[in-house]
């Protein structure tokens, strides 16, 4: 035990140590503090001892107060999360979630998409402000998503998630000006194809089989959430992007919440440019050569 909390202790910020940090927002001094992995764009995540009990923590360099604001939110509305212990811009404390690194079973995927339904028909908040977008903005893995409130879904689509990380994308020099030209065609004809929800839903917004912890098959938790007030269809899109989610999920999700006509022949693919674009701005290559065929196929030559 000594070993870990003596290693952990050389990770400094602003002269204080991840294991003062620790105490000061628990109010107890960790036995051991052990490093377990990269959290990716910058994020670093450890395993926390207090005796009896266990937690994991994710210290950043900024940006992870809304990280934890967003999982009590989730956790609010009846979805699986990690409970929150602390959390500040760098510093994040949940539970600690036994998993198995399993994929989804077919039991377990359709339960899930129970789940989600649910979430999705969660009721929207009667704030008097403008139904897309959320009360705070978040990120999505290390970029900025704009959750500014907007009136009716096309033009939220439109501004707040195609044209802005484009932008994003483009200022991080990994999106040639080429293909920031034809986004900014494609955003003024969205009403081509895109169609206003009945109601907006509460979507996790980055939902991809590495954020679904299972154990046994059945979901255990799902963490690193990037929220808002959007279309399901976004969601639903993304989760087909890069696969792991069996055919089970979809003939659940689509018996409780059935998607309209066109979903997998006009819309999925540009939902998808979004989280594109967003793997564009953080990494590049083999991104924009993904967007560029989308584009082809709404705006042939």
């Amino acid at each position: 035990m000594r070993g870990p909390a003596r290693a952990s202790a050389r990770h400094v910020v602003d002269g204080v140590t991840i294991v003062d940090h620790l105490e000061a927002a628990l109010g107890r001094r960790p036995v051991a503090v052990a490093p377990l992995a990269d959290g990716g764009h910058g994020a670093q995540v450890w395993r926390v001892d207090l005796g009896s009990d266990r937690l994991i923590a994710k210290t950043a360099a900024r940006h992870l107060a809304s990280e934890g604001r967003m999982l009590r939110d989730l956790a609010a509305a009846g979805w699986p999360v990690p409970a929150v212990h602390a959390s500040d811009d760098r510093l994040l404390v949940m539970d600690w979630v036994d998993h198995d690194g399993s994929g989804l079973s077919d039991d377990g995927a359709a339960a899930f998409a129970e789940r989600l339904a649910a979430l999705h028909q969660a009721p929207v908040p009667a704030d008097g402000q403008a139904p897309f977008g959320y009360r705070y903005d978040v990120m999505i893995g290390g970029m900025p998503q704009i959750n500014e409130r907007w009136d009716t879904w096309v033009a939220f689509f439109r501004w707040k998630r195609l044209w802005t990380a484009a932008w994003l994308a483009s200022r991080s020099g990994r999106l040639p000006a080429g293909l920031m030209q034809r986004i900014e065609h494609l955003g003024t004809r969205l009403e081509d194809w895109l169609q206003e929800p009945a109601q907006p839903a509460l979507i996790h917004g980055d939902l991809w089989a590495g954020n679904v912890l299972c154990r046994r098959g059945h979901v255990v938790a799902v963490i690193d959430p990037a929220i808002s007030w959007s279309h399901p269809e976004i969601e639903i899109a993304f989760t087909t992007l890069f696969g792991g989610f069996p055919k089970a999920f979809y003939e659940r999700y689509g018996a409780l919440a059935p998607l309209a006509p066109g979903f997998g022949t006009q819309r999925r693919a540009l939902y998808n440019l979004y989280p594109l674009l967003v793997h564009a701005a953080l990494f590049g290559e083999p991104y924009p050569a993904q967007i560029a065929r989308t584009l082809d196929r709404y705006l042939p030559a």
